[in-house]
């Protein structure tokens, strides 16, 4: 009697939960500041040994990601993120910067201001540069079967029973943390141009970053999770292209003795 009647004054609450929890829900996925790439620095020199490194003028970056990288997409089961609006700057000039730091550290090439310093003229093509994350729908069937049985236990009569019961169970499925696959992706296309401006290499690489955690439907981490794993995606990317465009110079240089 005493839990019944504790359960009565509650009741209210309770049944407002799931409003409370669809208002956090939007509001978690749209608040905070925008934010930019910690991109690391990188330590690996590919500086040529018996030569000086070919003068290369980088052009802007061509942004070419589907719709649902740019906008961002979904909210429970499969999410894309981030979208543009939670960038401090546009995506092209994040991964530009990227790039060009990892060209300047590395010494695969010396970036000069202008094209006509230039023996050859860079540009990048971006296809992917974001983070998705899933949740199987199975692992919501847990914390709403429990709630239900709560329900079933609490309740006064039938309608109560599954009206607190659904309750019960959305607000455990809000609140428990879920196991959730999340993966950072960064690819790109590197062309090397002549003066005459006919292509002399090109390649395209994919970085990625897969992890796994358990984190509650309510929340939204998505500042941590991109801030965590996709600069390593972009640094993978960008050493696959670098690794090959290094590669080429060096047979150019070879070819020129």
């Amino acid at each position: 009697m005493l839990v019944r009647a504790g359960l009565s004054g509650l009741r209210p609450r309770l049944m407002a939960a799931p409003v409370a929890l669809a208002v956090l829900l939007s509001l978690a996925s749209c608040a905070g500041p925008r934010f930019g790439l910690p991109y690391p620095r990188e330590r690996a020199g590919l500086a040529f040994t018996d030569s000086l490194p070919p003068r290369v003028f980088l052009e802007q970056v061509q942004d070419l990601r589907p719709k649902a990288q740019r906008e961002g997409q979904g909210v429970f089961f499969k999410l894309t993120f981030p979208s543009d609006d939670s960038w401090e700057r546009p995506v092209d000039q994040i991964y530009r910067q990227a790039l060009s730091q990892d060209l300047a550290q590395t010494r695969v090439v010396e970036l000069v201001p202008l094209p006509r310093q230039a023996a050859y003229t860079l540009s990048a093509e971006l296809f992917s540069f974001g983070c998705r994350l899933e949740r199987s729908p199975a692992a919501f069937l847990m914390p709403l079967g429990g709630g239900m049985m709560a329900g079933l236990v609490l309740g006064e009569d039938s309608s109560d029973k599954l009206k607190l019961g659904a309750v019960l169970g959305l607000a455990l499925t809000m609140a428990m943390p879920m196991p959730t696959a999340h993966r950072a992706e960064c690819e790109v296309r590197l062309t090397l141009r002549d003066p005459s401006g006919a292509v002399v290499w090109q390649k395209a690489c994919l970085g990625e970053v897969d992890g796994r955690a358990y984190i509650p439907a309510t929340a939204r981490d998505d500042r941590k999770l991109a801030q965590k794993h996709l600069p390593r995606a972009v640094k993978r990317c960008n050493a696959c292209l670098l690794g090959q465009l290094r590669d080429f110079l060096s047979r150019q240089g070879a070819a020129a003795q």
